[in-house]
């Protein structure tokens, strides 16, 4: 009579036990020690070996030859557990003798010796499913039965247990089977039947029994009678009803790629083949989970045929690390909500077209609403269009009717054909984030406008030395009035972006223009930005009195060209940035320690946030490389023996010679917690002083009478 793979191959000792080496340790230690405690709780998942440990334990203890843990499986003892009637070893099943009747029946015959074996062994499987009262009834047998009785008990779900019953057994916790282990003893129970089998196919049953030995035994039981005698990769695929791995790499790079057709494709493909979508999510899920992993742990083995292994390295290296992790939160977010979904397909459809339509902004990309989109074509066809007055004003309704969601500053096929030139000049000019921080955007027009400023200079200089005395002049007036269109054109630009030309949905006139004898026309600066224009009129003024100065005496070229240079030193310290001012001046770490040597090394190096916390409030003095001696009051002295191990670890790493000490007392000078409070107290003020300046800033107060409130650095 055919008997079921499950049960012909159930481990006899603890030397056919797959895994749970933790728990056949244990036990085998105590059996050779003779060091046996009287009850034995045994937790874990289904098929993973709770029963079977339990009755080659009651085997061992039996055994005619001895206490062992080596049974001989030859005696009468060991013969009658093997085919289940040992008269000793009583199994009851507690999810069918849940009464407290039973339980007193059963602790009646507890006192009376044993009548074959060694030990009388109870095995009570399913334990946690005894009632409240049983449990009662059972606690003062457990905790001091007759030594001739020992108590064997198998659960799934340990948490049910009273903490009474709990703590008066040995616990051991059986762990679900790795997927390699199970394959290993599938494929040699495959060998011992002599049944043509698959690897991949193998891999795959391993897989779906998700740790269980027992689940895994039976799959194979009906792999082989649906395979008619043998075991092939796609027959298993269809019996487990799963898909191919290769179609859930193919829809990934598909998303990753935005590639909306082949999306479709695989969409209308698992709808034909009317597949489980709550497994492909699964599926899908592990999938992100695999390649995130393989990007930090590139050295991971991977189980699956070649193909197989070589798609999964691709992708890996191909999708971010933040695209998975937005992928993985949008993939989980859909397996939670699936069952809330009308159906399961329209739960998994919207799934993938949500993973579709969001994605992180990458570094050099910008979010541009339809908005400020209009307002850049306008400002741009007005300066292209300066040389006429009458120009017609932009179509405002075919503009709007743009389909403009995002600008992609980096995958230009990502961009509507209407709109490349458009992406040109938003990359040329670094469009600024809709809510920018107070350190990074109003720096760029500050640092332009000087950078600007020194090259006209230089620039006219260039030509004074160079030219004749008549051509300098022509020269220089030339380059001012051509750098100052351009100065002026890009303050017009930035005033078209301003939300009070549109804010009331008014129509954007043309600039008016100024013709100058020389030159092309250029723009008059707005009212608000007159302090600009001002300072171009008198670059302008400046430029054509050098080279007047010229025509009379050249010899003078010299000593403007220094002044001209020490102007924009002073300009450049006056404008610095919240950034420069927050920054540390790098340092050349030799010689004696200093407190902005000691400042710089620290704040630069490896050391944890909690060290550097405490590095700031002291002060290292002594020599680099040499004798160091920390300075700190004396209420961080509990928190630097914490950490002290570490910060001289990490100073003998970079200087081997270091001889490092502690000394506490008040720091008599400024130490680096000072100096950062101080610099970030200057750049809060600088920040400040850069937004009031700020034209677009300043039209808005002048014009709704606000304020600025809440100024914060981040």
């Amino acid at each position: 009579m055919y008997q079921v793979l499950a049960r012909k191959y159930r481990p006899r000792n603890f030397n056919e036990l797959v895994g749970q080496n933790h728990v056949s340790r244990a036990l085998t230690s105590a059996l050779d020690r003779g060091r046996l405690h009287h009850a034995y709780l045994f937790t874990g998942t289904r098929g993973v070996g709770k029963t079977t440990i339990a009755r080659i334990l009651a085997k061992c203890l039996n055994c005619e030859t001895g206490v062992t843990s080596t049974p001989c499986e030859v005696c009468a003892t060991c013969k009658a557990v093997n085919e289940g009637r040992f008269i000793d070893l009583i199994e009851i099943d507690a999810a069918s003798r849940t009464k407290v009747e039973d339980t007193r029946e059963l602790l009646d015959n507890v006192p009376y010796a044993p009548t074959q074996g060694r030990f009388k062994v109870y095995l009570i499987d399913e334990v946690h499913m005894l009632s409240t009262h049983s449990f009662n009834a059972l606690l003062k047998t457990l905790e001091e039965p007759p030594e001739h009785v020992k108590f064997l008990f198998a659960t799934t779900d340990p948490q049910k247990l009273p903490i009474t019953v709990i703590s008066r057994c040995l616990q051991f916790t059986l762990r679900p089977l790795a997927v390699d282990e199970i394959t290993h003893h599938l494929t040699n129970i495959l060998n011992k039947e002599e049944i043509q089998s698959e690897q991949d196919a193998i891999w795959q049953i391993a897989e779906s029994a998700q740790g269980s030995l027992r689940d895994a035994l039976s799959l194979t039981d009906q792999a082989i009678a649906y395979g008619q005698g043998a075991i092939h990769h796609q027959d298993v695929k269809e019996m487990l009803g799963l898909i191919d791995r290769t179609i859930i790499y193919d829809l990934i790079l598909a998303i990753h790629q935005n590639q909306r057709e082949r999306v479709s494709q695989l969409l209308l493909q698992f709808r034909q083949q009317a597949l489980d979508v709550s497994l492909v999510l699964d599926q899908f899920i592990s999938t992100l989970h695999e390649l995130a992993m393989l990007q930090y742990l590139p050295d991971l083995s991977l189980k699956y045929s070649a193909e197989i292994n070589q798609k999964i390295m691709t992708l890996s290296q191909l999708v971010s690390a933040q695209d998975l992790q937005l992928y993985y939160q949008i993939a989980c977010k859909g397996r939670a909500e699936l069952q809330l979904a009308v159906t399961q397909e329209q739960g998994f459809e919207m799934t993938v077209l949500r993973l579709l339509a969001f994605r992180p902004i990458q570094v050099n990309e910008v979010v541009v609403s339809q908005q400020q989109v209009f307002q850049q074509i306008e400002s741009n066809v007005v300066i292209e269009n300066s040389s006429s007055l009458n120009s017609a004003p932009l179509n405002r309704e075919a503009v709007q009717a743009l389909p403009v969601q995002e600008v992609q500053l980096q995958d230009s096929s990502s961009f509507d054909p209407d709109l490349e030139e458009l992406e040109e000049q938003l990359a040329q000019q670094s469009v600024a984030d809709p809510e920018p921080s107070s350190d990074d955007y109003l720096d760029e027009e500050v640092e332009n406008s000087n950078d600007q400023f020194t090259n006209v200079q230089n620039e006219n200089i260039q030509h004074l030395e160079q030219s004749e005395n008549e051509q300098i002049v022509a020269d220089v007036q030339s380059v001012t009035v051509n750098s100052e269109t351009q100065q002026i054109q890009q303050v017009v630009q930035v005033e078209a972006a301003e939300p009070s030309l549109t804010l009331f949905g008014g129509e954007i006139s043309p600039q008016p223009v100024v013709q100058d004898q020389t030159q092309d026309v250029f723009f008059l600066a707005p009212e608000s930005d007159r302090e600009i224009a001002d300072s171009s009129v008198a670059v302008e003024n400046t430029v054509q009195k050098h080279a007047q100065t010229v025509q009379q005496d050249h010899s003078q070229l010299e000593s403007t060209q220094t002044q001209v240079t020490t102007t924009h030193a002073v300009q450049s310290s006056h404008h610095q940035t919240p950034q420069e001012i927050l920054s540390l001046q790098p340092q050349i770490l030799e010689g004696e320690w200093t407190v902005d040597k000691w400042e710089y090394w620290f704040r630069n190096s490896s050391l944890s946030p909690a060290v550097q916390e405490l590095a700031q409030h002291g002060l290292m003095i002594g020599t680099i490389n040499g004798q160091s001696t920390f300075q700190t009051s004396k209420q961080y002295e509990n928190l630097l023996n914490q950490t002290q191990h570490d910060l001289e670890a990490s100073l003998k790493q970079q200087w081997s010679s270091t001889v490092f000490n502690v000394q506490y007392g008040e720091v008599e000078t400024i130490t680096p917690f000072m100096m950062q409070r101080e610099r970030k107290v200057r750049a809060f003020d600088r920040a400040s002083e850069m937004l009031h300046q700020e034209p677009i800033v300043k039209s808005l107060m002048e014009a709704f009478d606000g304020q600025l409130e809440n100024i914060q650095l981040k």
